[in-house]
């Protein structure tokens, strides 16, 4: 058993002189702390859980559209591989928390024990943190975003509906006013002709 303390404490030992004095560019002290300030990371900076250091990778991201899992994978295309974004539908209600553990664990094949278990530490802190403001009566913007974009929609149809409604009635109007330069041009053209 001794030899095998030694093993480990010497990977971790070497890992950290290894990591200490290498560059990197999204590393930065905030606070007294080391973080990562790189756009997929979790905040850490920590081989483990390091973006750039693992050949896999997944974690959750906020868009505009909603919660985002980004999957990093080797390939044979890219040295540094390829990142794969995959929408997570959450239910307004907030409870298909499984649902969704099991849709990320379905894209993160082949990842570390302790990226899975930032990723659905993280996961579960997320939607405990919406079910918290939820149970205030606060909003949570990106699952109002959702519910608003159906009225968006019709808004924008009736913009649309008013917009068509206003096209025909230039069209009547510079009909009309055709028909009057027409009709002008004609009686011009019959006092010409009484003349």
């Amino acid at each position: 058993m001794r030899l095998v303390e030694i093993m480990v404490l010497g990977v971790e030992f070497i890992k950290r002189i290894l990591y200490t004095n290498t560059f990197c560019a999204y590393r930065d002290k905030y606070m007294n702390r080391i973080i990562c300030r790189h756009k997929y990371s979790y905040g850490i900076c920590d081989l483990d859980l390091c973006p750039i250091f693992n050949d896999r990778y997944a974690n959750i991201i906020f868009q505009e559209d909603g919660l985002v899992l980004v999957v990093k994978k080797p390939s044979d295309e890219y040295v540094a591989g390829v990142w794969e974004r995959h929408k997570i539908e959450v239910s307004p209600e907030l409870n298909n928390d499984e649902e969704i553990i099991s849709f990320c664990m379905e894209r993160i094949d082949g990842i570390s024990e302790k990226i899975k278990e930032a990723l659905i530490g993280k996961l579960r802190n997320i939607l405990s943190r919406w079910r918290f403001l939820r149970a205030r009566g606060k909003r949570v913007g990106i699952l109002e975003k959702k519910e608003e974009k159906p009225e968006a929609a019709s808004e924008e149809a009736v913009e649309e509906e008013e917009l068509m409604k206003e096209l025909e009635k230039w069209e009547e109007e510079l009909g009309e006013v055709e028909e009057e330069e027409a009709g002008g041009e004609e009686r011009k053209q019959a006092d010409e002709q009484q003349e």
